[in-house]
């Protein structure tokens, strides 16, 4: 017993002798050094982790000494360049012999697949494992810091850009390292990450590997003239001038695999780190919060969509032609107002002529300071059907937002009637309460703070649009910047990022977002975010601070399916295409009753309705009811079962009443299946007035108003 005893704590010993001789780990996004600037901190970090002793910066080419004098001027003992150009010198004993003299080792920036394809399995691999296993620092900017993780990005078939990554995860430049470095555990590191807007090459990477390896990984996107430092005890805390973005799975994320080009991933988890905050990789945890970081209210009141509207992904009129011909199907279209101002009459051109050209009744409202006030401009508001925006002078169109003129307060009742509105590319971004302006002539907004918060006309007071968002890649950190940092501003909850000509569509009626897109829509939903916090470092020529920011408990969705909805009061799709359990059954998930359209009508309306498979619970009459089936309910359910449980019939009645509460119409009286139906009611023999449609199933019920106008 005393030996097996002695073995045990032999054993327990070693492993707890080699926890703690494991090195330190500094990961930095890429980016100039500077003496006096944001790499202070970082590369200080690792000369004191490293017992200000010698370190080695190794690359696949020669370099300059300023890195080297550097590190002496922040510490260290020594610091030197070895060049390791190829495989022949990385087996050299002398090569290792050398690099394990050490206390810290720096991987500069350049080619990862030069790295892997070199070092790989050489002396070089080995010794610096050497250094690490014996409480040395790794350390990589750029091209070294994407080598640090237990999986790397090898950059092999070049690299991978964010728009082409999320149209297709899988393509052939997705290749994977699992047998290099593999210093931090199940970690995934990518760098120059909001300079080059990666984040969509990030999820698109995660979850390949998920299905390619079977393995989910924690994706850590590191900005430029930024560092994750990470010790032992696997706490990174971040450092320098931007932010570290987290991602992995957990229990509240679900994948639909890729099949014929089209994906979702709904609720990845996410947090998004700058100077201070801690992260623990080990427990998937933040550890510190900075006292900077400011309390959300997650209880704050929503607000939901006040009419159904469209929005596109870039400014081409032309080309979003067949979007705006969607919309005008899909809605009351027999007289259309065409919002812009002058100096766009060039470009609006093709938009009149294709009305003119299909026989549509429109007006043109040309928005100015002057004529804010003109009955005239008012009445074309007032006697339209639909609303169609376009113009590049967002701080013009968004002058509606006003109160106290006839024009804006026209506008403003024509949405709160419910009339529906598309708006071509930027022009969508003032549909939100607020909208970041300056992303798209100054290239280096974002980085000298320089972009711009501005209110919007309040459609969708939570939204933060970003169209053209893979447009030009001069102007991707200020576009991937602007939703955060706007969210982040005005705590608003939904962010969303568009590109080219796909389209989103909010409805109104069942508070959903449904897309058609080729490259994913993507949602960045902070519902359940709890602090925030932003960058407070300046670069030469800023007016303010960097604009990337902090947010704890992000999820980011994306699909490009069309037929799957984004349910705005829960934060979830309405239901996922399982292709790996070929389970693909379009069965509503809650018992809803939908807002009538068009409302007020005349005299024929559409009523929708939703019966689900399972009751969980009631709610009181006249109240907006949900009956939830939760996703994770239904995913768990064999196909078999789920087929079984659609075969129940229900007895659904759908019937109108007059305001004395007399019954005038019954439209359903009948058993349904589970599913989504619509039926018309024409109220041709019916006076003008309100009147109220009531929808009854199993022991529930739930009436809405609406309005006939003859």
């Amino acid at each position: 017993m005393q030996s097996i005893l002695k073995k045990i704590l032999t054993l327990s010993l070693t492993i707890n002798l080699t926890i703690l001789a494991q090195g330190y780990v500094c990961a930095i996004g890429g980016g100039s050094e500077n003496y006096n600037d944001w790499s202070d901190a970082p590369y200080r970090w690792i000369v004191q982790r490293a017992d200000s002793g010698k370190i080695i910066i190794i690359d696949v080419a020669d370099a300059t000494n300023w890195l080297p004098n550097y590190f002496i001027s922040l510490g260290a003992s020594t610091a030197y360049n070895k060049t390791i150009p190829n495989v022949a010198t990385a087996n050299l004993q002398s090569t290792y012999d050398e690099l394990i003299t050490a206390k810290g080792i720096f991987i500069r920036g350049g080619n990862q697949w030069d790295y892997i394809r070199f070092w790989k399995g050489t002396k070089v691999d080995s010794a610096i494992q050497y250094v690490f296993n014996n409480g040395g620092v790794i350390a990589g900017t750029s091209a070294g810091a994407a080598v640090l993780g237990e999986v790397d990005f090898t950059a092999q078939s070049g690299s991978a850009y964010p728009d082409e990554s999320l149209l297709n995860p899988f393509i052939s430049k997705m290749r994977f390292e699992y047998n290099f470095l593999k210093l931090v555990p199940n970690v995934l590191f990518d760098t120059h990450f909001i300079e080059r807007g990666r984040h969509g090459r990030l999820i698109a990477m995660i979850y390949n590997q998920h299905f390619n390896s079977g393995r989910d990984l924690i994706g850590a996107g590191i900005d430029d003239r930024t560092a994750i430092c990470i010790s032992p005890n696997g706490i990174g805390e971040v450092m320098g001038s931007g932010a570290v973005t987290i991602f992995y799975k957990d229990n509240l994320t679900n994948y639909a695999a890729y099949t014929s080009g089209k994906y979702t991933i709904e609720n990845l988890k996410s947090h998004i780190l700058t100077k201070g905050w801690k992260f623990n990789f080990n427990t998937k945890e933040i550890t510190f919060i900075p006292e900077s970081a400011k309390d959300v209210d997650i209880n704050r009141a929503w607000q939901m969509p006040r009419t159904s509207f469209y929005l596109t992904g870039n400014n081409d009129i032309s080309a979003n032609l067949n979007n705006l011909g969607e919309f005008l199907s899909n809605t009351n279209s027999s007289n259309v107002v065409v919002i812009t101002h002058p100096g766009f009459s060039n470009s609006i051109t093709t938009l009149t002529n294709y009305l003119a050209s299909n026989n549509y009744n429109y007006s043109l409202l040309n928005i100015t300071t002057s004529n804010l006030n003109n009955p005239i401009e008012a009445a074309k508001i007032n006697n339209s059907t639909c609303i169609v925006f376009a113009g590049d002078s967002l701080n013009v169109l968004s002058l509606l937002n006003q109160n106290g003129n006839i024009v804006a307060n026209e506008f403003h009742n024509s949405v709160q009637s419910g009339k529906s509105i598309f708006f071509f590319g930027n022009a969508g971004k003032i549909a939100g309460g607020i909208f970041v302006g300056n992303t798209d002539t100054d290239l280096y907004a974002s980085y000298r703070g320089r972009m711009t918060l501005n209110n919007g006309l309040n459609i969708f007071g939570e939204l933060v649009f970003q169209p053209l968002v893979f447009d030009n890649a001069d102007y991707y950190e200020n576009r991937m910047s602007s939703v955060l940092w706007g969210m982040m501003r005005n705590r608003k909850r939904i962010g969303i990022y568009l590109n080219g000509t796909n389209r989103v569509q909010f409805s109104s009626m069942d508070k959903s977002i449904t897309g058609f897109a080729t490259i994913p829509y993507v949602i960045v939903d902070t519902r359940t975010a709890t602090k925030v916090d932003s960058s407070t470092y300046r670069a030469s020529g800023s007016i303010g601070p960097r604009q990337v920011v902090a947010f704890d408990n992000l999820r980011w969705s994306l699909t490009n399916y069309p037929t799957i909805k984004y349910l705005l009061q829960v934060g979830r799709f309405d239901y996922l295409t399982e292709v790996e359990n070929e389970l693909q059954l379009d069965v509503p998930a809650d018992f809803v009753l939908y807002q009538n359209y068009p409302n007020p009508f005349n005299p024929i309306t559409n009523i929708k309705f939703s019966i689900p498979t399972v009751i969980l619970s009631s709610s009181k009459d006249n109240e907006d009811v949900t009956i939830r089936q939760t996703q994770s309910d239904r995913l768990m359910k064999t196909q078999s079962e789920m087929i079984s449980q659609t075969q129940r019939d229900m007895k659904v009645t759908l019937k109108v009443y007059d305001i004395l509460g007399n019954e005038v119409a019954t439209l359903v009286d009948e058993e349904k299946l589970p599913g989504t139906y619509e039926v018309k009611f024409n109220g041709d023999r019916l006076a003008s007035g309100v009147y109220f449609y009531r929808l009854t199933f199993a022991d529930l019920s739930v009436t809405k108003a609406m309005i006939l106008i003859r």
